[in-house]
């Protein structure tokens, strides 16, 4: 019975001692460097294509397919709780619809930075904060009415 106890005593001793040491051991570590926060930079997001009915005196005369592509902070995209795709492409949308100086049929020259602007400035306004860095097209095309229907 005494045997019993000792071992008792024993195992207790050595499991204290066991822990005092590897816990002085540790604490003489030296402590490690904070690793230096990962520079994420911009990502590119795309967005889905938007087909834009062109309409003029009350008819449609074709339809503009266009995609396009933003850049934003990575770090900033993680935190947002609303995703700025949907406000670009509404916005997109609104913009080609509306605008009557642009006039996609025909073969003439189109003001694309001031659209892309136009985008970016828009969604930055709705977030109150430049998340949005640059709007690109990634396609933009016009299909007539009449080659629809070939």
């Amino acid at each position: 019975m005494i045997r019993l106890m000792f071992v008792g005593l024993w195992v207790c001793a050595v499991t204290l001692i066991s822990s005092y040491s590897v816990a002085q051991w540790s604490s003489s570590l030296p402590a490690e460097e904070p690793q230096s926060a990962y520079f994420e930079g911009l990502e590119y997001r795309k967005v889905r294509a938007i087909n834009v009915p062109v309409v003029t005196d009350n008819e449609v005369k074709g339809y503009v397919v266009a995609q396009f592509v933003y850049t934003a902070d990575a770090r900033t995209l993680r935190e947002l709780s609303i995703p700025p795709e949907s406000l670009v492409v509404d916005r997109a949308f609104r913009l080609i619809y509306d605008d009557t100086d642009r006039q996609f049929d025909g073969v003439n020259k189109k003001n694309l930075d001031k659209l892309t602007t136009e985008i970016k400035t828009s969604v930055n306004g709705v977030f109150g904060a430049e998340i949005v860095k640059d709007v690109l097209i990634e396609e933009l095309n016009y299909i007539d009415k009449r080659d629809i229907l070939k």
